[in-house]
């Protein structure tokens, strides 16, 4: 028994009391320190294999909007990587106190631990806050890798405190200070220095797709304007459509979203701040496709972040419908927080807006019902695997939500020629 457990419990124990109260906190640490490697293995083998997203999370998913965010890296590599580094080290901490006393291995092994633990527990804390009140978007594995971190810190000041509390006060550890004060400050200089470094030098991972024009046309300004995209899969008669901006304008981008997407939230955002930038150069055709299985069948499951989109997507074509003038503020209303609107919300704000209208008859016209599925299945055979996406006659589709609006700004200059206004 003693053999397997790399150290003799009597030592460890407070006269001499029963090993299992020694090898508990030992083993509780090495038990969380290896899940969460696994978790973290797991995490960054996606990251580096850019293979997707974690099983369970879809595009445009708490997992998608987290993982792709600029607080996932550092220096291009995934914060994943450094955690397993750190909980390697951990477990290596935890042989090394159980070493026999006064033993350099020792007292070196009761610092790291105490350092790690430390520099885990605040780490997790960072992370967590970043999710809930910067991103306000949640990864469940990412939530469950900082779950077992501060379980891990935990169980490892507890194994530090039991080792300094059972040793007896004539072995040579005695004379050793037992504080936690060094180890602690050492940790949270660690802590501290990797937050400045994500503060200051750390980007999104978010990148756009390019897949080809195809054969597309635009019939140009005027009452009968037709636009054809997704090689002539989509035919739009674009006075019958919502658009940003006028749908005159001497250029029409077709966007694929919805209102539930974050990507797409920061993609709308940009590209309404266009219209400023290009003033009566481009307008916007606004084609809601919702990642939600009640109304797009290609979906398997649905997020739980996408659970109404299929909703928002109805009430805002049928505030369209029945009061195109309304249906901007509708659409920017949408879209202006992080988190999705509900939909009760949303019905609420629509009968403001429109009033007298029947919210029910009109969010279940067979024209929307038709549109939406017009949309996801010209997007199911586009080839796009993640939405945003923006199509327009003359440019190579971009999907994906662009890292900044300065980058989508580029590629509409160079590939449509747009100019800005100062």
């Amino acid at each position: 028994m003693h053999d397997e457990l790399d150290f003799d419990p009597d030592e460890l124990a407070v006269g001499g009391g029963p090993s299992h109260s020694a090898a508990l906190p030992v083993w509780s640490v090495r038990v969380l320190a290896v899940l969460g490697l696994i978790i973290g293995v797991y995490l960054t083998s996606v990251s580096f294999s850019q293979s997707g997203l974690p099983l369970g999370c879809g595009s445009g998913s708490g997992c998608d909007e987290v993982l792709r965010s600029r607080w996932s890296n550092l220096f291009g590599v995934p914060v994943g990587a450094p955690a397993v580094l750190v909980y390697l080290a951990i477990i290596v901490c935890s042989v090394l106190v159980t070493r026999p006393a006064g033993s350099a291995a020792r007292r070196c092994g009761r610092f790291g631990l105490i350092a790690l633990a430390t520099l885990v527990a605040l780490s997790a804390v960072w992370f967590i806050g970043l999710q809930l009140l910067v991103l306000r978007a949640t990864c469940p594995w990412c939530m469950a890798e900082h779950a077992v971190g501060l379980l891990t810190a935990a169980a490892s000041f507890w194994l530090a405190m039991t080792q300094s509390a059972n040793v007896p006060v004539h072995e040579p550890d005695a004379a050793q200070p037992r504080g936690f004060g060094m180890p602690v400050l050492a940790g949270g200089l660690i802590a501290a220095a990797f937050i400045l470094l994500q503060v200051s030098f750390s980007t999104s991972t978010t990148t756009v797709a390019r897949l080809p024009a195809g054969e597309n046309s635009d019939t140009g300004p005027g009452p009968d304007r037709w636009v054809s995209v997704l090689n002539g899969e989509l035919q739009l008669d674009v006075h019958e459509l919502p658009t940003l901006g006028s749908p005159d304008a001497p250029l029409l981008l077709v966007l694929l979203y919805d209102y539930c997407c974050p990507h797409c939230r920061a993609t709308h955002g940009y590209l309404q701040d266009g219209l400023d930038r290009y003033p009566d150069q481009y307008g916007v055709v606004l084609l809601p496709m919702p990642l939600d299985a009640e109304c797009n069948p290609h979906v398997v499951e649905t997020e739980p972040r996408f659970e109404e989109a299929c909703e928002l997507a109805r009430l805002a074509l049928a505030v369209w419908r029945a009061n195109p003038a309304e249906f901007a503020e509708f659409d920017r209303w949408l879209f202006e927080p992080e988190r999705p609107r509900s939909a009760e919300l949303a019905r609420d704000y629509a009968a403001q807006l429109v009033p007298g209208m029947n919210i029910d008859t009109a969010a279940s016209e067979k024209w929307i019902t038709d549109r939406i599925a017009a949309d996801v299945a010209a997007y199911d055979s586009s080839g796009a695997e993640t939405i945003p996406v923006i199509l327009s006659p003359g440019l190579d589709t971009v999907v994906g939500r662009p890292e900044s609006a300065e980058r989508l700004f580029s590629i509409l200059e160079a590939e449509l020629g747009l100019t800005p206004v100062e």
